[in-house]
């Protein structure tokens, strides 16, 4: 029993033994390491007479030197990007208002297309409609022999049609005056979108008989197209003026002198432009252009310019310019022009057979001119006629 206890005694001892020499050996292995690398490195600072810390602080400071300095190179190149992003977002994003934009117009103008229609053909007072409710009314008052009722639905049916007449007209010279002005100016897809509208509107009125509305139709597209500034267009389109052109024959020499008159008659100012004489083909003037100050309303402007023609004439020869004396005038209203022709004859002899071709305003031309059969000696014929505005292929106005 005695010698039992006593060997489990000495074999617990000895595990216990066991188990604290290794824990002490770890420990001090582990403090045995740690005091080598402390006197190493305490040797190692001594020996080359710095410090650990001024080590540590010259290591912080090589990184700070990389951080604060080789970065900066890289943060210049690294905005560009954004900058690019945004203005392709700007660019995408101005695309789509425009597209928008237009989408809207046409909608709008859809919408008033539809409107117009509608008014349109509620209403039975348009040219056509109304003239053929008169033509009808005077046929019934016939049938019954009431000539008076008859005679004031013919009466009234006249006046439609003169009505009906004058809106095609203007009709007429409305269209030429887009087409003209078409030619002069650039316009962007909005635009044209808007004109393609504007005519759809002046189509559909047109059909039902409305010949007024789509003239009107067509004048707003003018003056969406001109927006309000006519300076730099052609003024025989958009002004009211009258202007004269004479000539004068002194005795004795070979040069003419041209007369120019310019009178503003309109509610508003002329701009300043410049002004070519009108001389025919074969003839030249001195000077060849004038700039035009600015002319307000009821201004008079006169004009002289020596005139001389190209060609050359016998001794026995008489240019008809002095035995014919033309004198002419221009009304421009807004695109409407209306020419006064007035020849003398000078000479003590009869002209027969005389073509007057009158100088044509650019952009404007005529289908026919004027043919005189004779002229007796002072005998003076005054010619009036309306000249259209060219259209090219596109009609008349």
């Amino acid at each position: 029993m005695m010698s039992d206890d006593k060997s489990a005694d000495s074999a617990e001892f000895d595990l216990d033994d066991i188990l604290e020499d290794d824990v002490v050996e770890e420990i001090s292995v582990d403090d045995i390491e740690i005091e080598d690398s402390s006197i190493d490195s305490g040797d190692d600072d001594t020996g080359s007479g710095e410090s650990f810390q001024d080590k540590v602080r010259e290591y912080m400071e090589e990184l700070e030197d990389e951080t604060f300095h080789e970065p900066p190179a890289v943060a210049d190149e690294q905005p560009e990007l954004p900058v690019e992003v945004e203005e392709i977002s700007d660019s995408v994003a101005a695309t789509e208002e425009t597209k928008a934009e237009v989408e809207r117009r046409i909608m709008n103008a859809s919408e008033e297309l539809d409107s117009l229609v509608r008014d349109v053909v509620q209403q039975d007072s348009n040219s056509l409609a109304a003239t053929e409710i008169d033509i009808m009314e005077a046929k019934k008052f016939l049938s019954l022999h009431k000539l008076r009722q008859a005679k004031s639905s013919v009466r009234k049916a006249e006046k439609a049609l003169v009505t009906l007449e004058e809106d095609v007209l203007y009709l007429r010279r409305s269209i030429a005056m887009l087409h003209r002005l078409l030619k002069e100016k650039k316009i962007d897809r909005i635009e044209a979108e808007n004109i393609l509208l504007g005519l759809r509107k002046a189509t559909s009125a047109a059909e039902i008989g409305d010949v007024g509305q789509a003239a009107t139709e067509i004048e707003f597209l003018v003056d969406d197209l001109i927006g309000g500034n006519t300076s730099t267009l052609n003024p025989f389109f958009f002004r009211h003026f009258w202007l004269g052109v004479d000539t004068r024959w002194p005795a004795g020499g070979d040069t003419g002198v041209l007369l120019i008159r310019l009178i503003n008659d309109g509610p508003i100012a002329m701009p300043a432009m410049r002004l070519s004489p009108p001389v025919p083909v074969g003839w030249s003037s001195i000077p060849s252009s004038v700039d035009l100050p600015i002319i307000a309303p009821g201004g008079n402007l006169p004009l002289r310019f020596d005139i001389k023609s190209e060609g050359r004439y016998g001794a026995d020869e008489i240019p008809l310019s002095r035995k014919l004396a033309v004198s002419t005038a221009y009304e421009m209203r807004s695109g409407e022009i209306m020419v006064t022709i007035r020849a003398q004859n000078r000479s003590m002899e009869p002209l027969s057979d005389i073509l007057l071709t009158p100088w044509l305003p650019p952009g404007y031309t005529t289908a026919k001119v004027p043919f005189v059969e004779r002229l007796t000696p002072d005998e003076v014929a005054v010619i009036r006629m309306p000249l259209t505005i060219d259209m090219g292929t596109g009609g008349s106005s």
